[in-house]
């Protein structure tokens, strides 16, 4: 692995070998290889030393401890996040629907419900009121009166106001 051969890790894009060598995980030839390569490639050499300082600073790092109840609370709040909202529980037959599934069952049967009451009201309404056929004769009576007094009084504001016309005159 000289520079001068063109086999430097860092040239050629493979810098997995040196994080290799900086995690340990070489095989002991190849660990004496890059040694060597490390010795006469200074670019090499200072991602390796880089690479030595993360992994020195992770041996040294303690994860803080858990609680006891960790475990309990994290599946608590799987199952939370997992338990659909009352919306998606409400528009599941829609969706269902929409999406070719067997939500449409349950929206037949309420649409043949409507369906039925919407004629059934239609037909015969209990709660329309309509006058009895005797009260219809009185109110046509009453109007009629009322329309003769409405064109008396119209008369009498017309000879009322022919005098003061004459007078004028």
């Amino acid at each position: 692995m000289n520079a001068k051969n063109n086999s430097c890790p860092m040239q050629n894009e493979n810098a997995e070998i040196l994080l290799s060598y900086c995690a340990r995980t070489l095989e002991p030839e190849q660990v004496i290889q890059v040694e060597k390569h490390l010795l006469g490639c200074a670019e090499c050499r200072e991602w390796a030393a880089g690479q030595q300082a993360v992994w020195a600073a992770m041996d040294t790092w303690e994860p803080e401890p858990i609680s006891a109840d960790f475990d309990a609370a994290l599946f608590a709040r799987i199952a939370a996040t997992e338990q659909p909202s009352a919306w998606e529980r409400w528009t599941a037959p829609v969706r269902q629907f929409l999406q070719g599934g067997f939500g449409w069952r349950p929206m037949l049967s309420a649409g043949a419900v409507a369906l039925t009451l919407v004629i059934a009201l239609s037909i015969e309404n209990p709660f329309r009121k309509e006058p009895p056929v005797g009260q219809s004769v009185k109110l046509e009576a009453h109007e009629i009166e009322q329309a003769e007094r409405a064109l008396e009084d119209l008369e009498m504001l017309r000879q009322l106001e022919a005098p003061e016309e004459e007078t004028s005159l």
